[in-house]
Order: structure tokens, then C-alpha cells, then sequence
């Protein structure tokens, strides 16, 4: 046996505590998950957990309650997503390749919706365009001012990166046209940072309360909303169920980004 292998390696007590940290913030975000669980499928959740048995009576009927607002919540989601792509590719471009005065005022402002509360930014819309209010206009812009930051933050540093301008100058000398350059070039390098960046701002709009409290109308209602309402005026098994729905359409979205993009989300 080698000296070397007789040697214990000393314990890496930052890695250990990190490590210890980790398991407690899962258990700390798991344990709320089973407990709504349990309050969701049981008949008299004031009686104790699972007591008259397990049902599955509330998770029907909050799926019944919450599905015109979730379908809504997902169509309006997929149209933020749809404007962040016309809006947001272009100003990353822009502000990823292009050098002009005021620039970094610019990028510098275009983050500051991420500084403002969901609160004031919803009052500030609903005081300064009233009349917008009922057509939706508003609800589509609160949501769009909310998500554009996360999506331009993800794409632009990705765009701006040395080697990716290198290779993109390397395919231009040989003579390939900019349409060629963007599908053959820039999109693989860039595909990870728009796929991120895709299911980032679909769950930030899925899930966004504040601006859509103040933003909705009894015709555009979306899901956090209706699920506020569970909360305050119905069962309390009523409400489990309907967060457990509303976990479905969220949580599924979050996996995706952790596994697909989020290390590019995390360096953007």
C-alpha cells in the first residue's frame, strides 16, 4: 500500500456545512409540499390528516374552479413569451454589439423593472393609463415590463461573448451572409441562454401575483390571482388542491430551466 493511500485527506469543512445547508433548505421546500398534500386530500383536514380517509374529491373540484384562469394564465404567458422575442432579441443585439452614446444608460435601465416592486409598478400603470385597464392592454404590458429584464439579462452577455463574435467573424471572412452566420453560427452558441431565458420568462409569468392583482379585470383573471381568492374565501382543502394544481403548471417549468439553462441564466 502507498504511503499516499494511507493518508486521509483532510475533510473539506466548507463543502460539509454547504452540503448540510443544501439538505436543510430541500427539507425547508419540500416539507410545505407534503403538508399541502395532505391537506388536499383529506376529507375534514380540521380533524387531522387523511381523517374520514384519502379523496380526491377537492383536487377535482379545485381543477374545476381554477381551469378557465389556468388556460388563460397559459395563453398569456405564451404571448408574453412571443413579445419578449420581438422585443428582446433585437434590443440584446443592439446592446450586445453595437458601441453609441448612452449605451450603458440604457442596459442600466432596462434592468430597472427587476429593482421595482410588483406593487408599484402595477400602481404606477393603473394610475397613469385608467382606461387601458379593461382592455387587457395593461395586464399584457405589467407582465412584459416584469419579464423583458430576465429575458435581455440571459441573451445579451451570451451575445456579446468574445468567442462567439470570434467565430461569427470566421464564418464572415469564408463568405457566409449574415442570415447564414445567425442560423449556422450565433444560434448553437447562443441556444442554451434563449432556451433559459424561454422558460424563465413563461414561469415568471405563470407565477407573477403583485402585477396582476392590480392589473386584472373579471375577464383576464389569471391563475395567481384566483388562487389568492381560493385562499381567502373558500376551504382550506379548496385552496390545497388548487395550489397543487397550480404547482403543476409552475414546478414542471422551473425543473426544466435548472436542467436545460440555468447555469447560463446564472452567469447572465
Amino acid at each position: 500500500m502507498k504511503m499516499s493511500d494511507r493518508i486521509k485527506q483532510p475533510k473539506d469543512g466548507i463543502r460539509s456545512i454547504g452540503r448540510l445547508f443544501a439538505w436543510a433548505s430541500a427539507t425547508v421546500c419540500l416539507v410545505p409540499l407534503f403538508l399541502v398534500f395532505a391537506v388536499a386530500t383529506t376529507r375534514v383536514w380540521q380533524q387531522g390528516p387523511w381523517a374520514g380517509g384519502f379523496t380526491l374529491d377537492w383536487l377535482v373540484q379545485g381543477w374545476r374552479t381554477i381551469s378557465p384562469y389556468a388556460f388563460f394564465s397559459i395563453k398569456l404567458a405564451l404571448l408574453i413569451l412571443l413579445l419578449n422575442f420581438l422585443i428582446g432579441i433585437p434590443t440584446s443585439w443592439v446592446l450586445a454589439r453595437h458601441k453609441f452614446p448612452g449605451r450603458d444608460l440604457l442596459f442600466s435601465l432596462t434592468n430597472v423593472p427587476i429593482a421595482v416592486p410588483g406593487i408599484a409598478m402595477g400602481l404606477a400603470l393603473i394610475i397613469t393609463y385608467p382606461m387601458l385597464r379593461k382592455s387587457g392592454f395593461l395586464l399584457v404590458s405589467g407582465h412584459l415590463l416584469y419579464t423583458l429584464p430576465y429575458f435581455i439579462s440571459s441573451l445579451a452577455p451570451q451575445l456579446a461573448d468574445p468567442s462567439v463574435r470570434d467565430v461569427e467573424w470566421v464564418a464572415a471572412t469564408l463568405g457566409a451572409s449574415f442570415p447564414k452566420r445567425v442560423i449556422h453560427v450565433i444560434y448553437p452558441k447562443v441556444r442554451t441562454s434563449i432556451l433559459a431565458a424561454t422558460i424563465m420568462v413563461v414561469t415568471l409569468s405563470l407565477g407573477e401575483f403583485n402585477v396582476s392583482f392590480f392589473l386584472f379585470n373579471p375577464q383576464s383573471k389569471p391563475l395567481p390571482v384566483e388562487l389568492y381568492s381560493a385562499y381567502i374565501t373558500g376551504r382550506i382543502e379548496v385552496a390545497a388542491a388548487i395550489t397543487l394544481c397550480f404547482l403543476c403548471f409552475v414546478v414542471p417549468a422551473a425543473i426544466l430551466l435548472e436542467r436545460l439553462g440555468g447555469a447560463k441564466v446564472g452567469q447572465a
